[in-house]
């Protein structure tokens, strides 16, 4: 397993309250697992996510993943969406479909993200449960609100 501890967003829920108020109390950083087969994507996106305080495990692949998320768990899952092994799709099927959770019992967040989101719509990422969808590369801020947007969402639902 790849742990390599070594855009445009596109939200689809409401808005969120700032950023500093979705801060846990606990201190407790969220951890995001981060999968992707380009290793240079991983690295970009880690670099934003752990720049804002996030807590990022590196995966290359979505049977990866899944191994990941059964062993350690996650808060938000961010998938690219074209991968060779397994698709973004594919991988947040067997997601929902095993029931995955954070490991606070609350749903975990799935995100796609890819340069290539022109023919997703919000209808099938209803469909398929995935919580957001960002373009890659991406603007940084707009990055992290979407992510953090999602976080506060799943604290409340």
């Amino acid at each position: 397993m790849d742990r390599e501890l070594t855009g445009q967003a596109r939200p689809l829920r409401g808005s969120a309250p700032p950023r500093a108020a979705l801060r846990k109390a606990s201190g407790r950083r969220a951890r995001v697992l981060l999968v992707d087969h380009l290793g240079s994507a991983r690295s970009v996106l880690a670099a934003v996510l752990r720049g804002a305080g996030y807590d990022v495990v590196l995966v290359a692949s979505g049977p990866a993943a899944l191994a990941e998320l059964e062993h350690q768990g996650a808060d938000v899952l961010l998938t690219d969406l074209y991968m060779p092994e397994m698709s973004g799709w594919d991988l947040t099927r067997l997601v929902r479909a095993r029931g995955i959770a954070s490991p606070h019992g609350r749903p975990l967040c799935v995100g796609l993200y890819s340069a290539v989101l022109s023919g997703v719509s919000r209808a099938q990422l209803a469909r398929t449960r995935v919580d957001f969808a960002i373009t890659k590369p991406g603007d940084p801020e707009a990055i992290l609100e979407t992510v953090e947007r999602a976080l506060a969402w799943a604290e409340v639902g």
